[in-house]
Parts: structure tokens; sequence; C-alpha cells
């Protein structure tokens, strides 16, 4: 029983490896939607569509991370669930996330002015997420 429980600790570490990597996939399409926007060139709707659908899964993902955190604490290492920093960068994080997502269906339904917004936020919530990710090291099993 230790075995499958020291195993399953390791799922939420790696799901949330997968959620920044998607993040990070999200990101560059972003900033090839942006290179093209300041040359001149139009996007494309199918450069936009992947942007979004990733986008989407990589929020999507972050969401379930942190829902499958704190039961992963209190069953897999036997802590407690929200006594730790990586917890609280990890509601930083999600609160990022959720700023991207927002200010990204700002600028999907047109509003061009959510375009500075969405950038910074898509930056600072890749770069805490990747802070929690180290904090996170020193909860493994």
């Amino acid at each position: 029983m230790e075995t499958w429980q020291r195993v399953l600790a390791f799922a939420h570490p790696v799901w949330m490896v997968a959620s920044i990597a998607a993040a990070i996939a999200t990101a560059r399409l972003g900033l090839e939607i942006r290179r093209r926007r300041l040359k001149g060139q139009p996007p494309g709707r199918g450069l936009r569509a992947r942007h979004l659908r990733f986008g989407k899964l990589a929020i999507a993902m972050v969401v379930l991370g942190f829902v499958g955190g704190p039961p992963s604490m209190l069953y897999l290492r036997e802590r407690d669930a929200l006594d730790s920093f990586h917890f609280v960068l990890g509601v930083i994080v999600l609160g990022l996330f959720l700023w991207t997502a927002w200010s990204g269906r700002a600028l999907a339904n047109g509003d061009p002015e959510a375009r500075d917004v969405h950038r910074l936020a898509a930056g600072a919530a890749i770069a805490s997420a990747l802070a929690s990710a180290i904090a996170g090291f020193t909860l493994l099993p």
C-alpha cells in the first residue's frame, strides 16, 4: 500500500508540470499572434483558434491541479492540506491564471484594451507557476 501511495503522490506534481507546459505552449502561440500583429500581418483564424484552445486546456489543467493539491497533501503525504508556502503560491497562481482567462475572453470578445492586461497576467501566471513548482520540491515524497 505504501508503494502505491508514494507513486500516487507524484500525480499532482506531474499534472502541474504538464499544465505549465500547456501554458507555455499557449504563450508561444500568443507571442506569435503578437509578432504577426506588430509586423502588420493578420494572425489568421487558425492561429487564434489554436491559442484559444490551448489556453482553455491550460486553465482547466491549472484549476484541476489546484483542486487536487490539498487532497494530495492530506491523504498521500499525510501533511496539513493548506499549511505550506506552496499552497500560498498556488492561490496566487490560480488567481493569475483566472485573470489571464478573463482578459483573454475580453480580447476574444473584441476588447483591444484587454491586450496589455492579458499579456501581463499570462506572464505573471507562468512565472508564479514556476516559482510554485520550485516551492513544491520540498513537499515531494
